[in-house]
């Protein structure tokens, strides 16, 4: 039996200072005195949690006050207040789908090989393989596993927003790559095979193009103030796509099966919505269940053979069971939302709260999940919402997009509330990440019994952002994490020590993103 898992938050050292900080906040933050390597003392920024408990409350607070029905509750007030009402529609407007501005289909923009319709029936040769990146100017590694990567597609239903407003009651089809490993060090003197699942950040797409010389930030010098640089352009069609499948290659030459594939609504997958994350977390379940069978599943395989139903059933997962292959479930942003709702149903169980009636099943229990890697993570809940005003609203947004629209897209507490019984997980995270606080990020990791490790970097929200050199030991300690998860150890070879946010924070190496790098650095 395990223990309770604490609600009692690490005392954290005050602040002691303010820098200003570029993409994606243009603001001044605050932070810690930090001694650098150089011998200089420096500020170094983070964003703080909003919520506060108030002096002697009891219980688990950033869970308790963050369920679904209080959020529900607290978007039911705001519905019957004109002005709140007013402002909250207009953000939930913005997206529903149809969501041009922030989820545009962009493969085949640049170079029209790979570009497909979706939402019609695809032939899978015309789906870019990694083999394409191996010209210039991309030379991208993941070229390397040309020949041992399928192209997979997988039937799912459509989800509520689409059925239950919109009417579309046909299945969509999600479409990526399988890269096939070689087996891992399994710590016994033998090799396993094992998997590793990616769900991508939103409106990322597995095959988009990235031009090596393009960027993603701009920065005005008279005002320090950074500019996000919209893609899709003339060379690049989505810009963090690169990095993702170097994580992906980063995984598969360390021995892993990876499967990455565009979520609903997105890139070479079809559907009309890609904000319902409880449904995405599902999605995972599915093509587990379909890579098994076959049933719904088609791919074409390295030799070029299409393979569907039974015939495709058994060749992934090295012919081993859903239930038997090890697994590890990886999300980026949007994607750490699909991955933190399926690691609570197989722990903790399922609930239909993106339904008017909320109905929950049983943990699903798959005995070979190994943990999570979360990179610009969510999963500490809403209660974690970092103190900006620019985010103010994002729980009145959330329960509204519940309540009016069907769709669950930031998780409630249920998915914190659960990670107790997780058995591992890493972190990825920016200092000033938007999505949670960094309390939040260490309290879920807190809540975690067994094997787990934090990476944080002198950057944002958006990891690809971050100096290459913290993009490389970021994939580097998320393949030791993997290869320890996997190996049941208890603790990561060469994981950086730490025991408040101060000594967390000061774990960062003196490498800045570049806009929010300090004057005369």
């Amino acid at each position: 039996m395990l223990p309770p898992s604490p609600h009692v938050a690490r005392v954290s050292p005050p602040t002691e200072c303010k820098a200003w900080v570029g993409t994606d906040r243009n603001a001044e933050l605050p932070g810690y005195l930090l001694q650098q390597p150089s011998g200089a003392t420096v500020c170094v920024p983070l964003l703080l949690t909003a919520s506060q408990p108030t002096a002697g409350y009891s219980g688990d607070y950033y869970v308790d006050e963050f369920t679904d029905a209080k959020l529900k509750a607290r978007w039911a007030a705001c519905k019957a207040d004109e002005a709140c009402f007013k402002r909250i529609n207009a953000q939930m407007l913005r997206w529903l789908p149809p969501n041009k501005e922030r989820s545009t289909r962009v493969t085949g923009t640049v170079d029209p090989i790979g570009k497909i319709d979706s939402d019609g029936v695809v032939d899978l040769r015309d789906i870019r393989r990694p083999g394409f990146f191996a010209k210039a100017p991309y030379h991208e590694a993941v070229a390397e596993a040309h020949g041992r990567t399928h192209v997979v597609e997988f039937t799912v239903p459509r989800d509520p927003l689409e059925r239950l407003k919109l009417n579309m009651q046909d299945d969509i089809k999600l479409r990526g790559w399988y890269a096939e490993g070689t087996g891992v060090d399994d710590g016994k003197g033998g090799k396993a095979r094992a998997l590793v699942i990616m769900s991508a950040g939103g409106g990322s797409q597995l095959t988009a193009i990235r031009h090596p010389e393009d960027v993603a930030v701009t920065i005005d010098p008279a005002t320090r103030r950074a500019t996000e640089v919209r893609y899709p352009n003339k060379t690049t069609e989505g810009f963090g796509m690169r990095g993702w499948r170097d994580t992906l290659y980063a995984l598969n030459q360390a021995g892993f099966d990876v499967l990455a594939y565009d979520r609903r609504g997105e890139g070479l997958s079809g559907g009309f919505s890609d904000t319902n994350t409880l449904e995405q977390s599902e999605d995972i379940f599915r093509v587990l269940d379909q890579m098994e069978s076959g049933r719904g599943m088609r791919m074409l395989t390295p030799s070029g053979q299409v393979l569907e139903g039974s015939s495709a059933g058994g060749k992934l997962m090295a012919g081993q069971k859903a239930r038997q292959i090890p697994l590890l479930l990886l999300g980026y942003s949007r994607g750490s939302m699909a991955t933190g709702w399926a690691m609570a149903k197989n722990y903790s169980g399922a609930c239909t709260y993106d339904l008017v009636a909320v109905t929950c099943t049983p943990p699903k229990e798959f005995p070979n999940i190994k943990g999570a890697i979360l990179y610009a993570s969510f999963v500490s809940g809403p209660g974690y919402l970092p103190d900006s005003p620019d985010l103010a609203d994002r729980n009145l947004f959330l329960g509204g997009m519940v309540a009016e629209n069907y769709v669950a897209f930031y998780p409630n507490s249920a998915v914190l509330a659960s990670m107790n019984k997780w058995p591992a997980v890493f972190f990825g995270k920016g200092l000033w990440d938007r999505a949670e606080s960094l309390e939040g990020t260490v309290a879920a990791y807190d809540r975690v019994r067994g094997l787990k490790e934090i990476v944080v970097s002198r950057g944002p929200h958006s990891i690809e952002t971050w100096p290459e050199q913290e993009l490389t030991y970021l994939r580097a300690r998320t393949v030791e994490f993997a290869k320890s998860a996997l190996q049941g150890k208890t603790t990561v070879p060469g994981a950086r020590t730490w025991t408040n946010i101060k000594e967390l924070v000061a774990t960062t190496p003196e490498v800045w993103e570049h806009s929010s790098r300090p004057k005369g650095k």
